[in-house]
């Protein structure tokens, strides 16, 4: 699953059904489809689930403590908050079967997922999505442009990049905090077959508490990847939490950010895992985080929990537990990736 679908889980309700055939029309995609269809609908596309997104993340939560950690924190990658306009679901009595909603305005908290909130990756990634952000606000250019491939496809298909102001833009800020722009990323389903690519061995370790499905996504040669996944808990087999495992390599630009809410709402704190890395751990609600910030790479686990009832088939959210998100913590061997 892409993070977009996960971002938009808490709005949109999916049921069983639903969720297999988002997931099946995924993964049908070949990575020549993928990237055709994307390359000028993924801007207009990117910001309707980034607005969706955001209308997930601002319920309004008890406010919890911050734990102070030696190691860092979520304000250390917080890149500021972002205001979006987005779409709330009304409710309309008990009878409704029409969906109906309205416009409202929400702060909320990005933070990086490239590393630091002063490093050179997470520096370009804040000014790449200013600029993002208020480029073709309309969508007039995409649209014009239509779903053809553009000549910017090759040297530019890891980025929302469709015109020669992009292409400008992402050189510039290349050159500004040297580094290396990312090549395009290939789908592959395997997880392991990633894994192999770089040298790395299977990076799910048993556990009698939790069980740890993991499967491939999307990958590129110099090291960057995401898995997706989902844990399930024996004891309580109707809790689940669906999870994106992404590593980001060190001196490459890249754009992704993570809308988080309110960074304050959340509990943080260390956590040694069994394999030996300490990690930092954070939750809020349903919404949970592990971040270790390794020598080569910075790595983020992010997570939705739900309570799947299977009578009516209905996604509710799941409060991940502080327990459990160390149990899952530790079903991840975070030394195995450098």
């Amino acid at each position: 699953m892409r993070k977009e679908i996960y971002d938009a889980y808490e709005t949109i309700k999916p049921d069983e059904e639903a969720k297999k055939r988002m997931l099946k029309n995924i993964k049908s995609l070949s990575a020549e489809d993928f990237n055709r269809r994307n390359e000028s609908m993924r801007k207009a596309k990117s910001k309707r689930m980034l607005r969706i997104a955001a209308a997930a993340a601002v319920a309004v939560m008890v406010p919890v403590t911050a734990y102070a950690t030696g190691l860092f924190g979520l304000h250390e990658i917080n890149l500021g908050k972002k205001e979006f306009e987005v779409p709330v679901r009304i409710e309309d009595g008990e009878n409704s079967t029409e969906d109906k909603f309205e416009m409202a305005k929400f702060k909320v908290d990005m933070i990086s997922l490239q590393g630091m909130a002063d490093s050179p990756e997470a520096k370009a990634c804040s000014e790449w999505t200013d600029f993002y952000e208020s480029y073709d606000a309309d969508g007039s250019i995409a649209a014009e442009i239509g779903n053809e491939p553009t000549e910017f496809r090759e040297e530019y298909g890891a980025y929302s990049c469709y015109t020669k102001e992009m292409a400008d833009k992402i050189d510039e800020l290349c050159e500004k905090y040297q580094l290396k722009k990312r090549e395009e990323p290939v789908i592959e389903d395997d997880y392991k077959k990633i894994l192999d690519r770089y040298g790395i061995g299977d990076i799910l370790k048993p556990s009698e508490d939790v069980i740890n499905t993991m499967q491939g996504e999307v990958c590129d040669s110099d090291g960057n990847f995401n898995l997706g996944g989902e844990i399930t808990f024996p004891e309580n087999p109707e809790c689940a939490v669906i999870y994106e495992f992404t590593r980001s390599v060190k001196g490459f630009f890249d754009t992704a950010v993570l809308n988080i809410g309110n960074v304050d709402e959340y509990e943080q704190w260390e956590y040694e895992t069994q394999c030996g890395e300490t990690v930092l751990l954070a939750k809020n609600g349903d919404k949970a985080l592990i971040i270790t910030d390794k020598e080569e790479s910075f790595i983020s686990v992010c997570m939705d929990g739900y309570l799947r009832k299977e009578a009516n088939s209905v996604w509710e959210p799941y409060e991940i537990s502080r327990e459990e998100l160390e149990k899952i913590a530790d079903t991840f061997d975070f030394l195995l990736i450098p």
